[in-house]
């Protein structure tokens, strides 16, 4: 039996831009996905769903230095510009950029449960994800052959899922959250995504107390981002393995990985009023 997949539509103006700074920044290169992002947000040529994502992305950044407040008035912005998602799902924003702009709405209201849950508002956080997923499963019909759209925010909603689970003390939340990632990000062509579900799955397993399985997962995560030049996760891998892994380099990885990522632009500390902004 034939598998019939949606037929692709054109992708919004900026989306190459776009995705040229969040490949920026899975490398550790902030600054220079700062700067992308910027020129984007700037530009009245730029569709409403890319210019939403360009919020949400840089909210990410400051979000992964720590900046979870800063963060949450970006995917504020992010929401308001894709406000249009929650009208229709039968195309919001024209037919071709429907699909575009529920994404931009999911990745707004995921970061913004990101956001909260750093802050420790588990009960906002839950509310965010639960009206995320809501949009996802009334906007299925929106799903597109571009895995960037549903797929991919399907996964990150999933991915905060976990974290909310492991935050908030419900490791029953977290695994099985964990394992619905690991179904999702089959439809996710990219080792980036395929590596960043790893990591939190040996996340949940070292909460668990399944320390050899975290140790294993987490190794194979820092070599795989190494490979990649996937400073961040890189970075986060080698966190995790210095908690479990009895192993004493990955202590002074820690080290040495924040300090190249701080020289990239991404400090994992308050940034500056400047910086926060994206100037």
């Amino acid at each position: 039996m034939r598998i019939m997949r949606p037929e692709p539509t054109p992708a919004p103006t900026g989306v190459q831009e776009w995705q040229r700074a969040v490949d920026l920044g899975a490398q550790g290169r902030a600054a220079a996905a700062r700067r992308v992002l910027s020129t984007l947000t700037a530009d009245p040529a730029v569709s409403p769903s890319v210019a939403s994502l360009a919020h949400s992305t840089r909210a990410s950044l400051l979000r992964q230095a720590g900046g979870h407040g800063p963060a949450r008035v970006g995917d504020g912005r992010a929401c308001l510009l894709a406000v249009g998602a929650t009208r229709t799902c039968s195309g919001a924003d024209g037919a071709a950029d429907a699909g575009w702009l529920s994404a931009a709405w999911l990745d707004g209201l995921v970061g913004l449960a990101a956001d909260n849950l750093g802050l420790g508002d588990f009960a906002a956080s839950r509310r965010l994800l639960d009206r995320a997923a809501e949009h996802a499963a009334a906007c299925a019909a929106l799903d597109s052959a571009d895995w960037r759209t549903a797929a991919r925010t399907r996964l990150r909603l999933s991915w905060v899922r976990s974290e909310w689970g492991l935050y908030s003390g419900d490791l029953d939340t977290a695994r099985a959250a964990a394992a619905a990632s690991a179904e999702l990000v089959d439809a996710v062509p990219s080792d980036r995504h395929r590596i960043k579900t790893d990591l939190i799955g040996a996340a949940v397993a070292a909460a668990s107390g399944e320390t050899e399985a975290a140790v294993a997962a987490g190794r194979g995560v820092f070599e795989r981002a190494a490979a990649g030049g996937l400073l961040p996760l890189q970075w986060a891998a080698a966190a995790l393995l210095s908690g479990v892994d009895s192993a004493a380099e990955y202590a002074s990885d820690v080290v040495f990985l924040r300090d190249r990522l701080a020289r990239r632009g991404m400090p994992l500390a308050p940034l500056s009023p400047l910086e926060r902004h994206g100037r």
